[in-house]
């Protein structure tokens, strides 16, 4: 009897949960959105840029030279748009899923060429 209650709850937060992700909320696509593959470069430059954040020996003025107004100077776009553009890929899994797999695989290629690059000196 309580492995069915169990179940029975199991399955119903199962249920509710896949519900509540179709029911996400309708955001409007903005006039202003920012394209997937703009999207993607953004990304990736914002990963390297707080990976580039952790290092001791860095410029104080690096966060004002690299930080947010690269992005917004490099790819022409503002602080809302990115906002915007970023709560409506939110609001769609499906595509800020397949946004976050390409900048997953960019990374990867960066690791795998410096890993290559650097290969034979970890040796010596």
């Amino acid at each position: 009897m309580k492995m069915k209650v169990n179940r029975s709850i199991f399955s119903i937060m199962i249920l509710s949960f896949i519900w509540s992700c179709t029911q996400m909320g309708n955001v409007a696509k903005p006039d202003n959105l920012i394209d997937e593959d703009t999207m993607v470069q953004i990304l990736y430059d914002a990963t390297q840029l707080e990976v580039m954040k952790t290092f001791p020996d860095k410029n104080p003025e690096f966060e004002a030279i690299f930080g947010r107004p690269y992005i917004y100077l490099k790819y022409g776009v503002d602080s809302l748009q990115l906002v915007e553009s970023e709560t409506y890929y939110l609001k769609n899994p499906r595509i800020y899923y397949k946004i976050h797999l390409k900048v997953l695989l960019l990374l990867e290629q960066r690791k795998d060429s410096f890993d290559e690059k650097f290969k034979g000196k970890k040796a010596n």
